[in-house]
């Protein structure tokens, strides 16, 4: 099926080049063409507004729907830690299909947030795994899934336990390095690698784990686990300075949940440092729990702290910003390549900002505007892999 949204204002490529009175032709799930030559009179007018990427998610655990709000207050190994963590509580109580239909609404919630593509680390083992793949059945969203262990047993063995879900899921998730024996990172690499599956890693979150870490194998979380070969870091909220050199000399992309580290009192992570060093970087909304899926707010929160960090106004520009939303997710997760621009044969994955809300009234800078101002109210449609999955004023349930 060919779509044509026309008379639009499209930040386009890599650099988010904006195209003023511009169109964008969608055939199937893929942009055919975009140019800025409007003599098209078929398709929708976009008059007024501005289509931007879709957000990618870089860090999610969806599984939190099911408890919004209900660990604000408590530390973070007491509200999310397995297997005792408050979330866990929750997910016991689930039945296989109430955890398929609650993954399910978070994501239709995200997709109202602009989301259209996410990370998620899948508590529950292959359980939890096959009840996102079932809830996910003809849905257009991406979900890179990172497999945890079913924590039904007191004693987990990481491969082992890897082993019952890796043929589902595209790698494994896993948190406190110092827990793991070496055989079980070892063990760990080698069973990734055979299978051409990923690693990402809660590194650095809390001052706690690093310390715990120290005092049992002489050094940092980072330290321990890049000799096993990470695709990913979580957090990185409380690095050592020597952290953030190694990450950047592997140029191991850095997923940043800034608003969930505060909530959580796990601290602020150095944003400004990990700009300055080159570090790649992505944003994520982490825990339902704790945090809305809003990438707007993640992006305006970044780009604050950056400043401030840096005592620069300057440290990072806004179109900057909302890369490392779009593209720098799209990067990290390895899906570069289909998502995170609008460009001739990329995914059609976008969203449409009504710039005539009183919101928008009066601005000078959009780009600025997007990541400091804009909010999911100012969102009037949301394309996903070719399909509108959400208008304003629609009920998505």
């Amino acid at each position: 099926m060919r779509k044509v949204y026309r008379n639009a204002s499209i930040l386009t490529g890599s650099d988010l080049k904006m195209l003023e009175e511009a169109y964008l032709i969608v055939e199937d799930e893929v942009i055919t063409e975009i140019g800025s030559i409007n003599a098209l009179k078929d398709g929708m007018d976009m008059r007024g507004c501005i289509l931007v990427p879709a957000f990618v998610n870089a860090h999610t655990h969806i599984g939190d729907f099911i408890a919004k709000e209900a660990g604000v207050g408590l530390p973070t190994c007491k509200a999310v830690s397995p297997p005792h963590g408050l979330k866990y509580r929750y997910l016991k109580e689930l039945s296989q299909e109430e955890l398929r239909k609650n993954l399910l609404d978070a994501v239709k919630e995200m997709w109202a947030y602009g989301i259209t593509a996410f990370a998620d680390f899948r508590e529950g083992g292959r359980r939890g795994v096959t009840a996102l793949l079932d809830a996910l059945k003809g849905q257009p969203v991406k979900a890179v899934i990172f497999g945890e262990p079913d924590w039904s047993s007191s004693k987990i063995n990481y491969p082992e336990e890897a082993q019952r879900f890796l043929d589902l899921a595209d790698g494994v998730g896993i948190g406190d390095v110092a827990g793991f024996s070496e055989e079980e990172l070892v063990g760990l690499e080698r069973l990734l690698a055979g299978k051409g599956k990923k690693l990402a890693v809660h590194a650095a979150e809390t001052p706690e784990a690093q310390e715990e870490c120290r005092r049992g194998w002489g050094v940092s979380e980072v330290k321990r686990i890049l000799p096993y070969h990470p695709n990913i870091f979580i957090h990185m909220t409380n690095p050592a300075p020597e952290d953030l050199e190694k990450v950047a000399e592997t140029q191991t992309p850095v997923v940043c949940c800034t608003r969930t580290n505060c909530i959580l009192a796990d601290g602020i992570p150095p944003l400004a440092r990990m700009i300055e060093l080159g570090i790649p970087l992505a944003l994520g909304t982490d825990n339902f729990m704790f945090s809305s899926p809003d990438m707007f707010r993640e992006m305006d929160w970044f780009s604050r702290i950056a400043r401030a960090q840096s005592r620069k106004a300057d440290a990072v520009s806004p179109k900057h910003v909302l890369s490392i939303a779009t593209m720098g997710g799209a990067f990290a997760l390895g899906l570069e390549k289909k998502l995170g621009s609008l460009e001739s044969g990329k995914v059609a994955s976008f969203i449409s900002l009504d710039t005539r809300t009183i919101n928008f009234k009066n601005v000078r800078d959009y780009y600025s505007a997007i990541v400091h101002r804009a909010t999911p109210s100012d969102i009037n449609l949301v394309v996903s892999f070719g399909k509108e999955v959400y208008k304003a004023h629609e009920d998505i349930s």
